[in-house]
């Protein structure tokens, strides 16, 4: 499979979850645990991508992380709606450091795009701190954020799929 199909497929995947949460609200709060999981995987099979072409240990690292916690998330939905604002806050912390690193990497070897890849991570960041400092609130706007995040991470992911590589 060619990267930038991988990027375009991780990307439209996160895309049509995000788009799925915000148009179902109460389906996806009642299943929050098998969305995640499915997100937490494909992030995770991003990242061994990443690993495979970019030879980036701590891609392997995330990529465990992330599957590991899909599946947790897929297999225990119920514990997951208690824990989904931290679940959530640590993916995109995860996931925002790791392209935040990534883009770094990639400016330094004047590699185009890599500006994209870092608006993408110091967001997912940003995004991660707020959902932290009121996990209340953010329990009870979870589906929300997550819909709109989805959505413009899977098209970031587009982006840098044919901007990058």
């Amino acid at each position: 499979m060619s990267r930038r199909i991988n990027f375009f497929i991780t990307g439209v995947i996160l895309i049509i979850l995000g788009v799925i949460t915000l148009h179902h609200p109460l389906e996806a709060i009642m299943s929050a645990g098998f969305f995640i999981g499915l997100g937490l995987i494909a992030s995770g099979i991003n990242y061994f991508t990443g690993f495979k072409f970019l030879k980036l240990k701590r891609f392997l690292v995330w990529g465990l992380l992330d599957l590991v916690a899909g599946v947790i998330m897929l297999l225990q939905p119920g514990i997951s709606a208690f824990i989904m604002p931290f679940v959530i806050a640590f993916w995109l912390f995860t996931a925002g450091v790791a392209r935040t690193c990534t883009a770094f990497w990639l400016g330094g070897a004047s590699i185009p795009g890599w500006k994209f890849i870092l608006i993408n991570g110091l967001l997912l960041i940003a995004c991660a701190v707020l959902m932290c400092i009121s996990p209340l609130n953010s329990a009870l706007s979870v589906m929300a954020v997550l819909s709109g995040i989805l959505i413009v991470s899977g098209v970031f992911v587009i982006f840098e799929g044919f901007i990058t590589l």
